[in-house]
């Protein structure tokens, strides 16, 4: 009984160690994200990030769509020797392809 309650007095009392912490933390890196040592994306790493977000909608919207109609696409294709789902490649090829079908944004 008393390890217990000795073991819960200590757990909060590093819970509460632990979020003043992370406020010290936070305020700290706020004073210094003024400054100009913050790391700032490159237009390709953002390229990057936004055909993979759009490729992750579509695999996201054709799977949605595959297992509304029940169809079974879980085939796994290789090439060279890396396997990797046929969905997820048609997702990735119409993410890669989307600029150039779409040249005005509409």
């Amino acid at each position: 009984m008393l390890f217990g309650i000795l073991l819960m007095g200590l757990t909060v009392v590093l819970v509460l160690l632990s979020a003043w912490l992370r406020l010290g933390n936070i305020k700290k890196r706020q004073r210094l994200s003024t400054s100009s040592l913050e790391p700032h994306d490159s237009f390709l790493s953002r390229e990057v990030k936004n055909v993979i977000a759009n490729a992750g909608g579509i695999y996201i919207s054709l799977n949605l769509a595959a297992s509304f109609l029940k169809l079974d696409v879980s085939q796994q294709l290789a090439l060279w020797g890396v396997q990797f789902d046929a969905l997820a490649a048609v997702a990735l090829v119409l993410a890669l392809i989307q600029p150039l079908l779409l040249r005005n944004g509409n």
